[in-house]
């Protein structure tokens, strides 16, 4: 059987009994939790699992269920877009001829989070379209507007209800390569700039390949924050969106003063001397994928 990777986000990232009972129910035998990253002010918790795609599947199912127990999306709020308790749940290969295991892993999770009565989009390399292959396209207008969407036929589910669960909204399930997770904190509580800053660092703006960033204001710390999803590792490091960013922030008269890693990433996007150069506190060798494989 073949190994994947298994990255699902919940839509709680403050309330520690709801974050263990769902890591709890992600512990199932045959799957290892390698990482559980929360964050209060995106209200997100992302588990990273590692597993054959049998274990990973039943895994998932037993984490949407705990999610949908402790977690109301009618009562949620955070900065990070959201549509279901479990939100999304990617497969990811960790070898490059895996892909179509990812894909096999994904549209069988799929059916048992159906199972449970959630409607289910499918993205990445397990879209049922190409027109449904970017999360941000079942994302758009946030889950009232899914609600719309789906009750008037525009965006119906692959898997699932026509409607949203009560409690638990909707989940996009997915297979895509590995993508990192990556925050730059900047000096400032100006949102604006950090918006400005995102919309330039994307790739569709004009920034390095494969990035996808978003400006946020963190609440609880008083500080702007881009939010960064690394999706093609192989053209583009950490240490390429740093400087980047760098330059962006500087034509803002703001500064980038601490960066966050989310998860676990390839070896190949950590620079030498990574929690320096990118001014990552704390960068430890159980960040890095390979270490647990």
């Amino acid at each position: 059987m073949v190994r994947l990777e298994c990255v699902p986000n919940i839509s709680e990232g403050r309330r520690g009994d709801a974050i263990d009972a769902c890591v709890e129910a992600a512990s199932t035998p045959g799957v290892r939790v390698l990482d559980v990253s929360s964050d209060p002010d995106h209200n997100r918790t992302v588990l990273t699992l590692l597993g054959e795609a049998d274990d990973l599947v039943a895994a998932v199912e037993g984490l949407a269920a705990m999610a949908i127990e402790c977690i109301d999306v009618a009562r949620h709020q955070g900065a990070h877009p959201f549509l279901g308790a479990l939100d999304v749940v990617p497969f990811v290969p960790l070898e490059g001829d895996a892909m179509p295991a990812a894909i096999d892993a994904a549209l069988r999770a799929a059916d048992a989070l159906a199972a449970l009565e959630l409607p289910v989009f499918l993205y990445g390399d397990a879209a049922s379209d190409a027109r449904r292959t970017a999360l941000a396209d079942h994302r758009r207008g946030g889950l009232a507007r899914l609600g719309e969407r789906m009750a008037n036929g525009e965006w119906l589910p692959d898997r699932g209800p026509s409607r949203l669960h009560p409690a638990g909204g909707a989940v996009c399930v997915g297979a895509r390569p590995p993508l990192v997770a990556f925050n730059l904190l900047l000096d400032t509580d100006q949102v604006a700039a950090a918006k400005r800053i995102a919309a330039s660092l994307r790739e569709s703006g004009g920034g390095p390949p494969g990035v996808r960033a978003l400006g946020f204001l963190l609440e609880s710390r008083g500080q702007a924050q881009v939010s960064v999803n690394l999706t093609d590792c192989d053209r583009t490091s950490l240490l390429d969106v740093v400087r980047s960013a760098d330059e962006l922030a500087a034509a803002a008269a703001v500064r980038v003063v601490e960066t966050e890693l989310i998860g676990l990433a390839p070896r190949r996007v950590v620079p030498s001397g990574g929690a320096e150069v990118l001014r990552l506190p704390g960068l430890s060798a159980r960040q890095i994928l390979e270490t647990h494989l």
